[in-house]
């Protein structure tokens, strides 16, 4: 899993993920936002188009980051899943919590 965040000054971060994001890889991703977030962030874009798959340990680290960004009233948007990172994502029930969006021009 390769995280990329750009903007990371702006009030908007826009980030992508691409491989994975499973056991192995969550703890460095939580960490890596976490670390990109700023009091002053409005918002979070992460791009997971090129993310195939997302394992429970994927879903946690998604949950811990929305709560970092509602607990500053921060907006936290998908953009991009697809396939089995898409199915997986919606079977949990988690897009009811955080809606994704197809691209990130809907973003």
């Amino acid at each position: 899993m390769e995280l990329t965040v750009t903007n990371p000054q702006g009030p908007i971060l826009e980030c992508r993920v691409a491989g994975a994001l499973d056991r192995l890889e969550t703890q460095a991703f939580i960490d890596a936002l976490k670390q990109a977030i700023a009091p002053s962030t409005r918002g979070l874009i992460l791009d997971c188009a090129a993310m195939p798959y997302m394992s429970s340990a994927g879903l946690r680290a998604i949950m811990i980051i929305g709560k970092t960004l509602m607990a500053q009233d921060a907006r936290f948007i998908l953009c991009g899943l697809s396939g089995l990172a898409l199915e997986i994502y919606t079977a949990s029930g988690f897009s009811q919590i955080f809606p994704p969006v197809e691209s990130m021009d809907d973003a």
